[in-house]
Order: structure tokens, then sequence, then C-alpha cells
């Protein structure tokens, strides 16, 4: 029962996805390096918080961004490509894309949470520090976690899960639409911060960026539908794309 999760059956379509997903993320080498990459993440604010004097406080957000989202990041981008190998065949069930991106969307928040709970050792370096990746958390929810799923739609590059090449990312994966999306995922949070910390002080920046997120939380459906209606609209592309080989 443990290895079928049959406790998520209790979610509809949505955990009937979420099962696919995590029965593919621990059995196939590719996913399984995207983890890797993730735990990696985990630690990459360790050379931030320990070297303000080189990188500077404000940059800390940056960081935060990067410890609670590993997860996010790696995978999301790379939404829908995991499922490159029966896309079409996907399509042709008249697979209600919501509940599809819904699935996704959870996987990354649920990792989010867990990531900003094992991070809790950065506690070592204070409490600020510690807050910094919780509001890099809430802003990667609120945020970032649909921006990743918007640019997912304009990444038609396949995926080969029992190769563990590319995992940092593909050179056809990226365009000028993606590059556009990416922009707020990091600058902006970033901005945030500087304009708080400029003007008033770091915690006015911290809120700056969480008030962000937790709008980006508030607005999750209508967010949701703009990116369905993206989806809908690349479907035969990304369907051609996923079959050609090389």
């Amino acid at each position: 029962k443990t290895e079928n999760l049959t406790w998520l059956n209790k979610f509809g379509t949505i955990g009937t996805f979420l099962k696919n997903d995590i029965k593919l993320i621990k059995r196939n080498k590719r996913s399984k390096t995207t983890i890797g990459l993730s735990v990696m993440f985990l630690f990459y604010g360790l050379l931030f918080f320990s070297s303000t004097a080189f990188y500077g406080p404000v940059m800390h957000i940056f960081a935060g961004i990067f410890v609670s989202g590993g997860f996010l990041i790696t995978f999301g981008q790379f939404v829908p490509s995991w499922d490159s190998a029966y896309y079409q065949l996907m399509m042709t069930q008249n697979i209600p894309y919501k509940e599809y991106l819904s699935s996704k969307w959870w996987l990354m928040v649920i990792a989010t949470i867990l990531t900003t709970i094992v991070a809790s050792f950065y506690l070592y370096f204070g409490f600020q520090t510690y807050l910094v990746i919780i509001v890099g958390a809430i802003y990667n929810i609120g945020v970032n976690s649909h921006l990743v799923l918007l640019g997912g739609a304009y990444t038609k590059t396949p995926i080969d899960l029992s190769s563990g090449k590319g995992a940092f990312g593909d050179k056809k994966a990226f365009n000028i639409k993606t590059m556009l999306i990416s922009v707020p995922q990091l600058g902006l949070p970033v901005l945030l911060y500087w304009l708080g910390t400029k003007y008033a002080n770091p915690n006015v920046g911290l809120a700056l960026v969480a008030a962000i997120g937790v709008l980006g939380f508030a607005l999750k459906n209508k967010a949701f539908s703009l990116i369905e209606k993206v989806y809908k609209t690349e479907k035969y592309a990304t369907i051609a794309a996923y079959k050609q080989k090389g």
C-alpha cells in the first residue's frame, strides 16, 4: 500500500497525477539527479550567509529563493517535459489541464515546505537568516511556482528519463519567452528587498517580498486560468516537438 500510494486516491485526478510523479521521481535516473541538485541548492546559502561582507546582505534574498526552491526550480522548469514520452497519449485522454497543472503545483509546494523545514539548520547564522529563507519560500510558493509552470509551456525539450544528462537544463529549452519569464523569479525579490532595505530596513524589504508572495497565492486561480490557456495554445506545438528525436 505504501509503494502504490493508495492514500492519494482520495484526492481524485490530482492524486493520480501526484502518484505518477512520485513514482517517476523514485524510479528514473534523470529525476533522481534532479533530487540530488535540489539537495545541493539546500546548501547554496552557505556561500552567501557566511560571507556577508563579500556578497552584501541584499543578496541574501537571492540565496533564500534558491535554498527553499531547489526542487521547484529544477523540477518545475521541465513541466510538462517530464511526461514527454507519453504526452501525446495523455492528450488523447481528454486530460483536464487544470488538474494536471495543480498536481505539479502541489508537488512543488510540498517540496518547498519540506525543504524550508530541513533548512532550519541555518538558524546557526541567526533567526534573521532563517527568516530570509522562509520569506524566499513564501515567494516561491506564491509567485515562482506559477512562473515555472508558465515557462514550462514554452519549454519543448523531451526528456530521456533513463539518462542523468541535462539536469541543469538544455540549451534548446532557452528562448526569449522563457528568459523573460525567468527575470521576475529572481530579479523581482532582489529588487523589492533592496528597495525596502535602502529606504527603511531589511525587515521592510522582507515584508515586501513576502507580501508579493501572499498576493500571488491569493491570485492562484486567476494565474492558473492564464497558464491553462497558454498550455492549450501550445498543445500541438508541444506534441510535435516531443515527437522529434535528437
